[in-house]
C-alpha cells in the first residue's frame, strides 16, 4: 500500500501536464486575445487581454511534450514516478487533454470573473487556484470516455482514483500560490496570487 508521501507525489505527477499548461502561457503566450477585445452584454470584456490564442494553442502541446519527455525518463528508471498511461503515445494524448482542459477551465473562470466585475489579476480565492484543475479533469474524463474502447478501459478512473483527486484538490491551492509568488518575484506575474 502506498504511503502518504507516495500518494502526494503521484497525485501531483499525474496533474503535472495541467500545472505546466497553466504556467506556460506566461512564457509562450501573448498576441491576439481570444475574445478579440469584444465585450459581453454587461459591457465588460468577455475574457480579457490575458487570455490569448497563442497561449491557448501553444501551452498544452509544450506541456504535453515536456511531460512525455519526463515520463520517458521515469520509464527508463531515472525518475521515481509511475506512468500516466500504458504507452508514450497515450501519455502524450492524455497530457494534451489535461493541458487543454486546464486552459479551458482557466478561460471559463476568467469569463465568470469578468461577469462579477473583477479585473484581470483580481483575487478570487479558491476559483483562481482550482479552475484549471476542474477543467483538466472534465476534458480528461471526456477524452478518456471517448478513447476507452481503444485504450482498453476508462483511463481517468484508473489513474485518478478518489484519493488522488482529493489530494490534488487539497494540494493544488498551496502549490498554485507558491508558484505564483515565485512568478511575481521573478517578474513574470503582476500579482503574487
Amino acid at each position: 500500500m502506498a504511503g502518504p508521501g507516495t500518494t502526494l507525489v503521484t497525485a501531483l505527477w499525474f496533474l503535472l501536464p495541467a500545472y505546466l499548461a497553466n504556467m506556460a502561457p506566461v512564457f509562450v503566450g501573448g498576441g491576439a486575445p481570444m475574445d478579440g477585445g469584444r465585450v459581453w452584454r454587461d459591457g465588460r470584456r468577455i475574457l480579457g487581454a490575458g487570455k490569448t490564442w497563442r497561449g491557448f494553442l501553444l501551452a498544452p502541446p509544450v506541456a504535453a511534450l515536456l511531460y512525455t519527455g519526463l515520463e520517458a525518463l521515469a520509464r527508463a528508471g531515472w525518475l521515481p514516478f509511475p506512468p500516466l498511461a500504458a504507452t508514450p503515445a497515450w501519455t502524450f494524448a492524455f497530457a494534451l487533454a489535461l493541458g487543454y482542459g486546464a486552459l479551458f477551465g482557466d478561460a471559463m473562470e476568467s469569463f465568470f470573473k469578468r461577469r462579477l466585475g473583477k479585473e484581470r489579476g483580481a483575487r478570487w480565492l479558491g476559483f483562481d487556484q482550482l479552475d484549471f484543475v476542474l477543467g483538466a479533469w472534465i476534458l480528461a474524463i471526456l477524452v478518456s470516455t471517448v478513447v476507452a474502447p481503444v485504450y482498453g478501459g476508462v483511463w481517468f478512473v484508473a489513474a485518478f482514483t478518489p484519493v488522488i483527486l482529493l489530494v490534488q484538490l487539497l494540494a493544488t491551492p498551496a502549490l498554485h500560490l507558491i508558484v505564483n509568488w515565485i512568478g511575481f518575484k521573478i517578474g513574470k506575474k503582476d500579482v503574487p496570487w
